[in-house]
Order: structure tokens, then C-alpha cells, then sequence
């Protein structure tokens, strides 16, 4: 594995790090961990950075970007002393579709249980899928499987049969913005190991088993989209990107009192309310005025009346979006959500009110550790932490990998070794019961 280094890091193993880079509107997180062997994960490295040259979650100008990334991961480096080169990267924008598949695979040997390579086969090869010009697929999820046309099963690991058949969510991505992406980091020194949708990252982090399974909707308010993602069974069944979230918000807010980009913003996050008649009667703001003006006094009742008019057109788009997934009615965790915009006051009421179900704040509940106790325990990093806990699963996963070989290799030149040092007498008793006892082509192919 590779680093990009700064100071050097004592008493971690380089094996078990990991570095994740969270691409949003607003902002660019860098994140660099570590999972020890009790699959606790510890954030060695934070980098924050402004978002630039980022709109709704594509790349529209890449220097911009590419500076953005680069001061995210310097500061993350500054912290734990490296960066990994290769990094799991976030991805969403309003280019951002999905679809369900179904594919399948003949076996030839239905006396041997099925493998893990061979369900690996079947998510490669139904990737062939009709695409449109310039599409490419994000994800092929697997939903259930169907062992030779019997009842549906989640995990057809060790079970027999000839055919497996599986039901997939895709989620596809414009190939030209995907490409900006991947430019983008690669610009900035580092290479892409993995691309993961966001509301994917966000309800990893935040989601609860018990929630996936009952049935749950996350709605992740970010700046630039509001990203949804539905699971039921303990399976996503359905992912949408809304082209706008926190941005459009902030806008309305600009235009409607006048102000800078940069006050409507101070305004959305210190004095919002998605309830307009939960907002404060004959309270006001007073913002700078421009260029020696006199400063502008802001009603804080008319500030929330905007406020609750776009977010109710959010709201009204992630309800159409579960309506269209044909979950509505199979949502019993009701809805989770998350991301910078679910910190505006009283939008789990507004959000109960309008859709007509449950509602909460969600937060990454598998907690990390860092310097800062409560500093990931905010939606704002829902998605990061999300990220990070991929990350850290690939990096284990590698690591076994790694350690399988190994293994296999010190047990086969063992086997070697004493074979040849075996009397010439024994050598044709091994030989030939080798293949019986220990399963190799080594022994198989022994000459006497």
C-alpha cells in the first residue's frame, strides 16, 4: 500500500490503514483510519476544505476541484502523517439514476456447495446490462437470490443447485462526470480504489439493522442534492438523487431578503426554522449592510416562512421518490434524516407533518474514535463515516486475503519440503496418496 507522507506515525501497522475522501457542494472531507483486530476503527487524520469547483455533486471546473482535494488531504496528512494513495471516494449528482436487473449463471457441478467466486461471477457478468451512451454502473447491488427457480433466499452461500438467479439493484452514473471524478483525484496524487453512492456511505453510518430490515427511508439533505435511499429486508431497494438540498435553501433566502450569499447562509444555520409558526413573533436579525450602508434588519418569521417553503418542495420530491419505489407502505422505521440540512430546526415535525410517518435525526451510531470525542457524532459527517467504515472493510478484507495466501503457501512449501526429503522409497507411496490427503497439484505433479 501506498502513502503520501509528512512525519512518520509510530506504533501503527500500515497494513490496517485506509483513507476515504468525501466529495460534496459545500465541502470536501478527508479522512484517514485505522480498524484494529477488534473492528474498532480510530480516525488518525481529518482534512476539511471548502468545496470548489464541485455543483450538485459533479466536477464543473477541475482545478478548482482538484486545489480543494489537495488542501482537504493536506491537512489530513498534516494530522496522522500520511495519506494512503489509494482512497474510497464518495460519489452522487443529479446524473445519478437506478434501475433493477435479473441475471443468472448455469453451474456445472451441483454435488459442490455454492462459493463465494461463483456469487462474485454472477454480480461481474450482470453488469453486461443495456447502459445509454456515456453510462457507466456505480454499483450492482444483489437483493435475493432464486436457487434452480426454488423459494428466494438472501445468501445462497453453501446451498446446491444448477442455476442461481439474482435480483439486482444498479445504480448507474454518467460516464463523462464519473470520469471528472476520477481525474480529479488522480490530479490531486491519489487513485480511486472504490466509487460508493452517498445516501449508500450515509445510511451505513447512521441505519440500524433492526431499521433495514422493518423497513426505512434515509433522506440525506446535503448542499448541492438531497440524496434518498430506501432499504427493507436488511437490502437497499432503492437510491434516487434530487438535483437540489441546503444550496437552494440558502439561495431563496438571498433573493427574498436581499442579502449576500454569505449572510443568508449565517442566517439559515443560526436562526431557521422549518415551521414558520414555531419561528419567533417580532424577532429580528440584523445583517451588515453593503458597502457602508446601514445595517438590514431580517424578521426571523418571515426568514423561516422561506426556509419552510423550499424545504417543504424537498420534502414533497422525497415523498414522490418513495412513492415511485413502491415501498411507501413498507416503511415501518418510517424516515431517517440526515446530512447538513437535517440540522435545521424542527424538520423531523415538518417532515412527520408532510409525509405522514415517523421521523429522526440520524446520526453515525458506529462510533470511531478520535481526538475529539463528539466530533464525528453529527450528521454532518454521515456520509464520511460511512465512507471510512467501507474503507475499513475493504482494508480487512484485503488483509485476510493477504494472510489466506500466505498461508496456503508456507502449508504448500511445507508439503514440498517433506516430500523431498522423503526416503526415495516413501516418495512413491506420497505421490501417490498426495492428492487424496492434501488436495494439491504439487504432489500430483511430483516426478519419481
Amino acid at each position: 500500500m501506498e502513502y503520501t507522507e509528512n512525519k512518520t506515525q509510530t506504533n501503527i501497522d500500515k497494513s490496517r490503514t485506509f483513507s476515504a475522501i468525501d466529495i460534496g457542494t459545500t465541502k470536501i472531507v478527508a479522512l484517514t483510519g485505522y480498524v484494529d483486530e477488534k473492528g474498532e476503527i480510530t480516525v488518525l487524520g481529518k482534512g476539511h476544505a471548502p468545496s470548489m469547483g464541485i455543483n450538485r455533486g459533479e466536477v464543473i471546473n477541475l482545478e478548482n476541484s482538484v486545489k480543494a482535494i489537495k488542501l482537504a488531504v493536506e491537512k489530513a496528512t498534516a494530522e496522522a502523517g500520511f495519506f494512503n494513495k489509494r482512497v474510497l471516494v464518495g460519489i452522487a449528482g443529479k446524473h445519478i439514476h437506478s434501475t433493477q436487473n435479473r441475471w443468472f449463471i448455469n453451474r456445472e457441478n451441483t454435488d459442490i456447495p455454492i462459493e463465494e467466486k461463483e456469487i462474485e461471477m454472477l454480480k461481474r457478468d450482470n453488469r453486461h446490462v443495456n447502459l445509454e451512451a456515456d453510462e457507466e454502473i456505480v454499483h450492482a447491488i444483489p437483493q435475493t437470490f432464486r436457487i434452480d427457480n426454488e423459494h428466494e433466499v438472501v445468501d445462497p452461500i453453501g446451498m446446491n443447485g444448477r442455476r442461481i438467479e439474482a435480483n439486482f439493484h444498479i445504480v448507474i452514473g454518467k460516464g463523462i462526470a464519473i470520469k471528472y471524478i476520477r481525474n480529479a483525484i488522480q490530479r490531486a496524487g491519489l487513485e480511486v480504489e472504490e466509487l460508493m453512492l452517498e445516501p449508500i456511505a450515509s445510511a451505513k453510518s447512521t441505519l440500524t439493522d433492526e431499521e433495514r430490515n422493518i423497513g426505512v427511508a434515509i433522506i440525506d439533505v446535503g448542499g448541492g442534492t438531497t440524496d434518498v435511499a430506501i432499504y427493507h429486508n436488511n437490502i437497499v431497494q432503492f437510491t434516487e438523487v434530487i438535483p437540489f438540498g441546503g444550496n437552494a435553501i440558502t439561495a431563496d433566502i438571498s433573493e427574498g431578503c436581499q442579502i449576500l450569499l454569505k449572510d443568508a447562509e449565517r442566517l439559515k444555520v443560526d436562526y431557521g426554522n422549518t415551521i414558520q409558526d414555531y419561528a419567533k413573533e417580532n424577532a429580528y436579525v440584523s445583517v451588515p449592510g453593503i458597502n457602508g450602508r446601514p445595517p438590514k434588519e431580517i424578521s426571523v418569521k418571515h426568514l423561516s416562512g422561506i426556509i419552510q417553503s423550499r424545504m417543504e418542495e424537498i420534502i414533497d420530491s422525497a415523498l414522490f421518490v418513495i412513492k415511485t419505489s413502491g415501498y411507501a407502505k413498507k416503511l415501518g422505521a418510517g424516515i431517517v434524516v440526515t446530512g447538513g440540512g437535517s440540522l435545521l430546526e424542527n424538520l423531523p415535525q415538518l417532515l412527520s407533518f408532510k409525509i405522514g410517518m415517523e421521523s429522526k435525526i440520524g446520526t453515525p451510531i458506529n462510533y470511531v474514535h478520535y481526538m475529539n470525542r463528539a466530533e464525528f457524532n453529527n450528521p454532518i459527517y454521515a456520509t464520511s463515516v460511512g465512507l471510512l467504515m467501507r474503507a475499513a472493510q475493504l482494508c480487512v478484507e484485503k488483509n485476510n486475503s493477504k494472510q489466506q495466501f500466505e498461508s496456503e503457501q508456507l502449508e504448500s512449501e511445507e508439503k514440498k519440503a517433506v516430500l523431498e526429503e522423503t526416503p526415495k522409497e516413501k516418495k512413491g507411496f506420497l505421490a501417490k496418496y498426495a492428492e487424496r490427503f492434501f488436495n494439491s497439484e504439487t504432489y500430483a505433479d511430483t516426478k519419481i
